[in-house]
């Protein structure tokens, strides 16, 4: 039921330590009960083997029911231990109310850390999106260490407007649920964001910087179900490229299910 997608991302100042780090990207959880969406994906996250889990904001299903969401959040994310850590940013679903409970994860509000491994190190910043999609980048990205390279952690794809060339070397997002409804041939309809409907869910290159856009896991109003858009969770494995290698290109690895998708909608 759940889309299990893995792509290679060459990144340039890529520590050697770092070549093959392993990065799951979630978003969009909406949890307003227990179902076997977040079942499956939790069962994924908890079982397979990367490095860091990436988590792109709404928790919830609306900002008044944060304190439903801190408890779900209690029931899933427990179980998931990767080598590095579970990282986090607040989503317009969002309220801030619920940064200020205890969670099983590392929230990142406007700021950036330094995530070292095996001798390596790479820039983590999140910014927070909850009320704005603009967010205040200046401050997220402020302590960035210019030598090392950087992923973003943002809400709104449309956040790489924002970004100049060469200033982040991946960014990821969510909030589109990659349409939610598609049709065959046109995609998505409605990417919900000041980007093109090609962009709604993927991996893509605007102005020099690679974006990873989440089709999420859950779903929101006004249609509380998904057409030919299944849940997802995207597995990017960065890959160590140096100044002297030719440009290579992003590599996807396919896609398998946790399950065989039921055809028509899923309604979760």
């Amino acid at each position: 039921m759940i889309a299990i997608r893995e792509m290679t991302l060459p990144v340039r100042r890529l520590d050697v330590a770092l070549d093959g780090l392993r990065i799951a990207h979630l978003s969009d959880l909406h949890m307003r009960r227990w179902n076997r969406v977040l079942e499956e994906a939790q069962s994924y996250l908890a079982r397979h083997d990367y490095d860091l889990l990436a988590v792109t904001g709404d928790f919830s299903t609306f900002p008044s029911k944060w304190a439903k969401a801190s408890t779900w959040c209690w029931r899933f994310f427990p179980p998931i231990k990767p080598r590095l850590g579970i990282y986090a940013v607040l989503g317009n679903h969002d309220s801030p109310r619920l940064a200020k409970q205890d969670l099983p994860f590392r929230l990142l509000r406007n700021e950036c850390v330094e995530i070292n491994h095996d001798g390596g190190a790479f820039n983590l910043a999140g910014m927070e999106q909850h009320v704005s999609c603009r967010g205040d980048l200046q401050k997220t990205l402020a302590n960035a260490d210019p030598n090392l390279p950087t992923v973003l952690l943002t809400h709104y794809p449309s956040t790489i407007h924002q970004l100049k060339p060469g200033k982040v070397d991946l960014m990821l997002a969510g909030h589109t649920h990659g349409g939610q409804i598609r049709l065959p041939i046109l995609g998505c309809i409605f990417p919900n964001d000041r980007i093109s409907r090609h962009m709604a869910a993927g991996l893509h290159e605007l102005n020099g910087t690679p974006m990873h856009v989440s089709a999420g896991v859950g779903v929101s109003p006004p249609i509380w179900a998904r057409f030919l858009c299944p849940p997802e969770i995207t597995v990017i494995t960065l890959q160590r490229v140096t100044e002297q290698d030719p440009v290579a290109q992003p590599t996807l690895s396919g896609e398998r299910r946790q399950q065989e998708t039921p055809a028509g909608a899923t309604s979760v």
